[in-house]
């Protein structure tokens, strides 16, 4: 009896012992918006900012992860130093209310202005981003647009804060969110960029058999529209049904991000007939797919995309095949026909070749 007794404490002791690891597994790291905001205090006290310090404060987690993921090369990251001085030192003041009159002309000082121009609003936010019920709301968010299989968390995942540019990415483990974007849209809804950026990771995206080379512009566009345009369903669909004098003029998607749509889908569907009819001898890479979709990392056509499919009634439908790019084209499809506003469809060739790569390669995802 004393040694059940006893095994029946070990056990409980594991299970507290686990759930204490699992809550505590997974914290919202904020230590490069921190430095964030000691640079610019200093900038505003008048002082530069020494290329050593900035050197620094790009190496810190989140940051560094950030940049590596955009892309950013020494002599853009060397222009985004030189604007910091700019627009926070005081010796500029009257240049930079000039300037901020004609954004687009100077849209580095700008993003960085938003910053300057919303301080006290975003040191607040701060504080309330190691809240539980945050974490908690953007997993509530992410799991609306996923099957009940997939609905679990990643504790690996690991999430960062930072206080320079205006959107969010994933790269592997690693979530980094600028805090003027999450900012914006969790004013919309709370948690909705989290979720967004979280269902990249819980939808579990599966891979592919060995891809031939003429295929393999295809089948990563085909990922990344799925991939950008299921998880645009957490968010952006908020930004759309909001009054665009309400939204900074950086998040006015559909001017910036998700226009031309129509024109992009036909593109890809001729690309994608061309490699059908000559057999391979004929082909889009990768690189040229993402230029027709204007570097949107396939927001732009996936957004409208699974928009059209919602919004005629295959909602289910499609997050019950959310792991699958082939079906997403084919549900689009559907969808399309269906739909009042009359978008375009991809053509039968481009079908019937979708439909024998995804025998080809598509590995299905266990139960």
């Amino acid at each position: 009896m004393k040694n059940n007794y006893l095994k029946f404490i070990i056990l409980l002791l594991f299970i507290c012992l686990s759930f204490e690891y699992n809550t505590q597994a997974q914290s919202i790291n904020t230590n490069a918006l921190d430095a964030y905001w000691k640079l610019t205090d200093k900038l505003r006290l008048g002082d530069t900012l020494s290329r050593d310090d900035w050197k620094k404060f790009l190496a810190l987690d989140g940051n560094k992860q950030y940049i590596a993921n955009q892309g950013f090369d020494n002599d853009f990251l060397e222009r985004y130093r030189k604007w910091m001085q700019m627009v926070y030192m005081p010796k500029y003041d009257a240049q930079l209310i000039k300037m901020m009159q004609h954004p687009f002309d100077y849209w580095i000082a700008y993003k960085i202005n938003q910053y300057k121009a919303h301080e006290i609003d975003l040191r607040k936010y701060e504080s309330s981003l190691h809240n539980a019920a945050y974490l908690d709301s953007m997993y509530k968010n992410a799991w609306v647009w996923l099957p009940k299989r997939l609905q679990g968390k990643s504790t690996r995942t690991k999430l960062f804060f930072i206080g320079i540019d205006n959107d969010a990415i994933v790269n592997g483990d690693t979530i980094v969110f600028t805090t003027w974007s999450a900012y914006n849209q969790d004013k919309l809804k709370y948690g909705s960029l989290g979720g967004h950026e979280l269902h990249h990771v819980l939808r579990q995206p599966v891979g592919f058999n060995s891809v031939k080379t003429y295929d393999e512009g295809i089948v990563s566009i085909l990922s990344q529209v799925l991939n950008e345009g299921s998880a645009d369903m957490v968010d952006k669909k908020l930004t759309f049904d909001t009054t665009k004098k309400d939204i900074p003029l950086e998040y006015h998607y559909d001017d910036i991000l998700l226009s031309h749509t129509d024109t992009i889908i036909r593109q890809i569907d001729s690309a994608i007939m061309a490699t059908a009819t000559s057999k391979g001898q004929q082909f889009t890479t990768a690189r040229q797919y993402r230029k027709l979709t204007n570097y949107s990392s396939g927001h732009n056509p996936g957004y409208h995309m699974a928009d059209i499919i919602v919004r005629n009634g295959y909602k289910n439908e499609l997050i019950e095949h959310i792991q699958s790019p082939f079906y997403f084209v084919f549900l689009y499809n559907k969808a399309a026909k269906k739909d009042k506003q009359h978008p375009p469809v991809f053509s039968t060739i481009t079908i019937n070749y979708l439909k024998q790569l995804e025998k080809l390669y598509w590995v299905k995802p266990k139960p």
